[in-house]
């Protein structure tokens, strides 16, 4: 005996009612997915600003006494904090579009222009013996090779007027002073945005373990 099945409805009605079947398994696992993004990503940012050549040299190296930045442990805590905590997640919730299931989800960590802590507290060295305070995230970030103190040079040595005790500007016509070239950057590549990029295993790691 044979036995022959035909099937009346349209192919494209079929694939409809397969995603309409699949749609609330697959929100719920994206869902899944999303959370654990929000959980571990923050610490992969704290990783990609700690494990940076920077950071070293920030915290007890040349560039802190360059820099002239006192406390710059808990400088970077706070920009660490601000970056962590304020991610920019987008999320569209899966739908049905034509025969696919489709959505969208993105974080932003920092904005493009670092405008999200340029003007905080973390990015100052305030001089209270001099009367001034200086931008010296905004100069490690955004100013390159560029001369930022002209007819100065750091002379390294304890001075009792540094205000980190190990440097000091001094006067000289023939120097101008920048960010040392391997550490400074441009709002393109900078510590940051090289941090980032270098955990960039990481991330990929982190996304396929939520959505895959």
């Amino acid at each position: 005996m044979r036995l022959k099945l035909t099937v009346t409805e349209p192919t494209a009605l079929i694939t409809k009612n397969i995603l309409k079947a699949f749609l609330p398994e697959i929100t719920k696992n994206v869902s899944k997915g999303i959370t654990i993004i929000k959980s571990e990503l923050p610490l992969l940012v704290n990783k990609a600003v700690t494990t940076s050549p920077e950071y070293q040299q920030l915290i007890g190296g040349t560039l802190k006494l360059e820099l002239g930045i006192p406390n710059a442990s808990t400088k970077i805590a706070g920009l660490i904090s601000t970056w962590s905590s304020s991610i920019n997640y987008r999320y569209v919730l899966p739908k049905i579009s034509g025969n696919k299931i489709i959505s969208v989800f993105s974080a932003n960590v920092f904005k493009s222009d670092f405008s999200d802590v340029l003007g905080t507290e973390y990015a100052q060295v305030a001089d209270s013996l001099r009367g001034y305070s200086l931008p010296w995230l905004e100069w490690l970030l955004l100013k390159g090779n560029s001369p930022i103190i002209r007819d100065h040079q750091v002379v390294f040595g304890y001075n009792k007027r540094s205000r980190t005790g190990q440097a000091i500007m001094r006067v000289n016509t023939k120097k101008s002073w920048s960010v040392p070239s391997p550490y400074s950057g441009t709002i393109s590549d900078n510590w940051i945005t090289r941090s980032i990029n270098n955990i960039s295993p990481d991330i990929n790691n982190l996304l396929d373990r939520a959505f895959l």
